[in-house]
């Protein structure tokens, strides 16, 4: 069912690309910060705070457009978990970072790397329709986007990254008139991660439990439109 959601944020793209809109109403790029708040991805830290966000529209009308969106969050210099919720099994095969399975993070760094500390990042690539409200001063809208996470922990030269299907609907606002306008937004995000068995060397070792993470964002911009 989860999938299914995803799936169908993707199918709608592709089938309102696919169709010749009656009367077009030009197309608009957006950048900015963005801010997102975690617990299960950045362990022992509520969020990652440095982030990014680059997004791109076509209108399809004044009040429908096909949105794509790409996000970046990270943390560096975090504290390495002392849970075991971050330990699964030992690999099959002799990996070279094998040594990090079996032992909570804290574990990870020799006694000699003064410095141990995770790098968390996570990476979004999400799309689906847009519906705007309101004036041209002022235009409150909803989205509702599908798409990939790609997230990473890492310590040192040990790191566990996983990418998984990504659930993310959400609000906000474009003020101004013109060509130019000041965006602020607000989305939900769930990625699904296949896998709850941290005893399974195939579990995600990013997500807290190998269970699917929540997250929420907050991001602030600059809008630029493009004809219409």
């Amino acid at each position: 069912m989860r999938r299914c959601a995803v799936l169908g944020c993707i199918v709608a793209v592709m089938t309102l690309c696919s169709v010749q809109p009656v009367a077009a109403q030009g197309a608009e790029i957006a950048g900015g910060y963005s801010f997102l708040s975690n617990d299960s991805l950045a362990v022992n830290s509520s969020s990652l705070p440095y982030g990014f966000f680059f997004g791109a529209a076509r209108h399809f009308t004044d009040k429908i457009s096909i949105v794509f969106d790409l996000n970046g969050h990270y943390m560096r210099g975090g504290t390495p978990s002392a849970s075991t919720e971050f330990v699964v099994g030992p690999l099959p095969t002799e990996d070279f970072q094998a040594f990090s399975f079996n032992r909570p993070e804290d574990q990870w760094c020799s006694p000699r790397i003064t410095a141990c500390e995770v790098h968390t990042q996570a990476v979004s690539a999400v799309a689906g329709p847009r519906f705007y409200f309101g004036t041209a001063a002022a235009r409150p809208f909803v989205h509702i986007l599908g798409g990939v996470t790609r997230s990473l922990r890492k310590i040192v030269f040990s790191a566990h990254t996983s990418t998984n299907l990504t659930f993310q609907p959400g609000v906000g606002i474009d003020v101004g008139a013109g060509s130019t306008a000041f965006r602020i937004q607000f989305d939900y995000r769930r990625v699904f991660f296949g896998k709850t068995d941290q005893t399974d060397p195939g579990a995600s070792l990013v997500s807290k439990d190998g269970a699917d993470y929540q997250d929420f964002t907050i991001a602030f911009g600059v809008v630029y439109r493009v004809g219409g």
